[in-house]
């Protein structure tokens, strides 16, 4: 269930906190992951928790690899943007920022819960972002996985045979 709220007050609390994100397209999408969850009431299951752990990337089997990629592509940019994702030209000196609000605005729908992982989970923040945070935390991870998972198929030499 969605609603848009009319009220022309807002009461908004900044929780944004500087992170650091391994450069690595895995280490990125799990981050965009995070964001996502860090959205929605607390998560207990396991599974979850390690397809959120960004900092440990390395760790995730490709097993693991294969549920955070079909996670994240479940819960594409397109699927939140209005939801719990709202694009903005500034946040500050970050690059995305994460905010409770207790009262909205017109322009800012509020649903109340996502689907994650199976589970509904209760929509307690929303996250505005710039564009380069979507490129660098989505788009960009998504094509890299790809070029790896599907490399162009190698050119094969020639060989060539004199006959005498």
């Amino acid at each position: 269930m969605a609603a848009v709220m009319g009220r022309t007050e807002i009461e908004i609390k900044d929780t944004t906190y500087k992170v650091t994100v391994p450069n690595d397209p895995i280490a990125k999408l799990m981050y965009y992951f995070d964001c996502i969850c860090t959205c929605v009431e607390p998560d207990s299951d396991y599974t979850i928790r390690r397809l959120r752990d960004y900092k440990n990337y390395s760790r995730l089997t490709s097993e693991e690899e294969a549920q955070l990629i079909a996670m994240c592509l479940g819960l594409s940019p397109d699927k939140l943007m209005g939801s719990i994702f709202h694009p903005t030209d500034d946040c500050g000196s970050f690059s995305n920022k994460f905010v409770e609000i207790s009262a909205v605005k017109t322009d800012v729908l509020v649903t109340n819960s996502l689907l994650i992982g199976g589970q509904q989970k209760k929509v307690q923040k929303v996250m505005f972002f710039q564009k380069n945070w979507m490129e660098n935390y989505f788009i960009e991870p998504l094509k890299a996985v790809q070029r790896r998972l599907n490399p162009p198929p190698r050119r094969r030499e020639s060989s060539s045979c004199t006959i005498l």
